[in-house]
């Protein structure tokens, strides 16, 4: 069976790594790993990165990935995003507009920065039509630091990617059909952070990161019941669990309410910021909403958080399964639950690079 590069989200508090197999149309789940980074080691750069490694050498060790070609994407803290409104531009001079105009766009020296872009469709202002376009930019120094992790970690790292591009790979394999070609989509991952994705069939037209997540969730818990941040956590996880199963609240019924009470003017401001996004693409390219959301992160095991956002926004919010079509039964306990599950979205879309990769580091930050 053929096999893709191991995809490896290193997130916030956690890593995920999975590795893909067979073909588009025949997908299995290989192999795939997860490990808590402790929280005394994220106090530290070096200490936080020192961690990664060892735990990352831990589950190539322990678990059956075949290889050791890897693909990683770079976190929101080491790159940006930018959207340019130009001229529509010949695709020979295309690339040497862009990087003139993303001067002076970035918190960084765009000079030296790792640059690369595509086109999220025309817009218009007036009687003149212009082109969108989605500008990620990395400073050369995170890249390169990527690739000296993976490699102490003792994986051969073949591309680096944008988070929302990796998480958009994940739903893309859904939208084959010639009916899809015009159907609008939304794609949020809430984890520490939030990342939202908006596109028209296999065209992404709009990417935002939003500074609301499990992080902000915690520290409002923690706040509210005089916790240790780690066990704010904790907490917020049983109950999400508890939840998931359909269990009653019981005699936890207080401490579930504080939770929600808590958490409750962060989500609704998250809902608010989503708004925005699907507000913003709506009148830039004057078409529909799309008709739902779909959740996936590390988030997504509380049931209560779809449902909120889906009654503050006023529609359908589900937390997706981007395990669809995909061949699991081998993995059991690891990929048990949807909400489970959908954590994995951005270790699949990674590994789902394989498919497009040529020889190299061949990715939205190749030098």
């Amino acid at each position: 069976m053929a096999q893709l590069p191991i995809g490896v989200d290193i997130g916030t508090t956690a890593v995920r790594m999975l590795q893909l197999g067979g073909t588009e149309r025949d997908l299995r789940v290989m192999e795939a790993g997860k490990f808590v980074i402790p929280r005394q080691a994220g106090t530290k750069p070096d200490s936080r990165r020192e961690a990664v490694v060892a735990g990352i050498r831990r589950l190539l060790k322990e678990r059956r990935f075949r290889g050791r070609q890897a693909v990683m994407a770079l976190a929101p803290e080491q790159a940006a995003v930018r959207n340019l409104r130009m001229p529509e531009t010949d695709p020979a001079e295309l690339d040497g507009a862009v990087h003139w105009e993303a001067q002076n766009k970035f918190p960084f020296d765009t000079a030296t920065a790792v640059i690369q872009y595509q086109r999220a469709g025309r817009v218009h202002r007036g009687d003149e039509t212009l082109e969108e376009i989605i500008v990620f930019a990395a400073p050369r120094v995170e890249v390169e630091s990527r690739i000296q992790l993976a490699s102490e970690a003792g994986l051969n790292l073949v591309s680096l990617d944008a988070e929302p591009c990796t998480l958009f790979r994940g739903f893309e394999r859904f939208l084959q059909r010639r009916e899809d070609q015009d159907v609008v989509s939304a794609m949020v991952d809430l984890g520490a952070r939030t990342r939202v994705v908006i596109c028209r069939g296999r065209e992404v037209g709009f990417v935002k990161t939003i500074p609301i997540g499990g992080t902000v969730f915690n520290r409002a818990v923690a706040e509210c019941l005089e916790l240790e941040p780690t066990e704010a956590e904790a907490l917020r996880r049983r109950i999400g669990a508890r939840a998931a199963d359909g269990a009653e609240a019981g005699e936890h019924d207080r401490a579930d309410r504080a939770v929600t009470d808590a958490i409750r003017p962060h989500l609704e401001d998250l809902a608010d910021e989503i708004g925005l996004c699907l507000r913003y693409y709506g009148v830039t390219f004057r078409g529909p909403w799309p008709e739902k959301i779909q959740l996936t992160g590390g988030e997504a095991h509380n049931p209560t958080i779809p449902s909120a956002l889906g009654d503050r926004l006023q529609m359908r919010v589900e937390v997706a399964d981007p395990f669809r079509r995909a061949r699991t039964d081998h993995l059991g306990p690891v990929l048990d639950r949807r909400a489970v599950r959908a954590e994995w979205a951005m270790a699949l879309g990674l590994s789902l690079k394989g498919f497009h990769l040529d020889q190299g580091l061949s990715s939205h930050y190749a030098a």
